[in-house]
């Protein structure tokens, strides 16, 4: 579904974070996970479940764009969203840069977090993973999906069936989690937010640096 320039190199990073990477004969990644967490029960918090709703509807708005970027595990077991810009200017697609992979790792090194997978959007269609999607996700990567127009987020892991991917979908938790400070983990939108929208979104940017 997804037109997807620069996520290979994406995806080698992250599964090269959680685990050890060989690259095969038919150019797809392929990885062999630490047993345990990829059945596990993954929280993601109220307010990062919002934050990606609001990010989400916004790029929506703006001719049907995506939001994208990594999935971090905290040393507690929860999620944060680590946003990117997208770099691509069609509608229904993302592409990463390789700077936005840069930036990610850097915060998730500072974060002491491990990055275990990407999300994305969809604006029009549902939170299900297309063929376009999984064409270049690592074997047992995780893969977040927010559909706009159900409001459903639902979290898959990449699988291998008859040597085909598939995304089997796994449990999400949401909790409430009381916010002390501003997520560092906010994303860094690469246009302004229109002057009628800034009432509806926290502005929660972070310089790169």
């Amino acid at each position: 579904m997804n037109s997807l320039h620069l996520l290979r190199p994406f995806l080698a990073a992250v599964l090269c974070t959680c685990a050890c990477v060989s690259c095969v004969s038919d150019g797809t990644w392929r990885s062999q996970i630490a047993s345990g967490w990829m059945d596990s029960n993954y929280r993601l918090s109220q307010h990062e479940s919002d934050r990606l709703k609001r990010e989400a509807r916004l790029a929506q708005e703006d001719g049907n764009r995506e939001v994208c970027g990594a999935i971090l595990q905290r040393q507690d077991g929860t999620l944060e969203l680590c946003f990117a810009n997208n770099e691509s200017i069609r509608a229904h697609t993302y592409t990463l840069s390789s700077k936005s992979v840069r930036r990610m790792q850097r915060i998730a090194k500072g974060t002491n977090s491990t990055i275990i997978g990407s999300f994305h959007s969809h604006p029009s269609s549902v939170a299900q993973p297309g063929r376009g999607d999984l064409k270049h996700a690592g074997v047992h990567s995780l893969m977040m999906i927010h559909s706009v127009r159900t409001g459903q987020t639902k979290l898959w892991k990449v699988v291998l069936r008859e040597d085909q991917k598939k995304g089997r979908e796994v449990q999400l938790q949401v909790f409430a989690r009381r916010l002390r400070s501003a997520s560092p983990l906010a994303p860094s939108p690469s246009k302004p937010i229109p002057d009628h929208l800034k009432n509806r979104v926290l502005d929660l940017r972070t310089p790169e640096r």
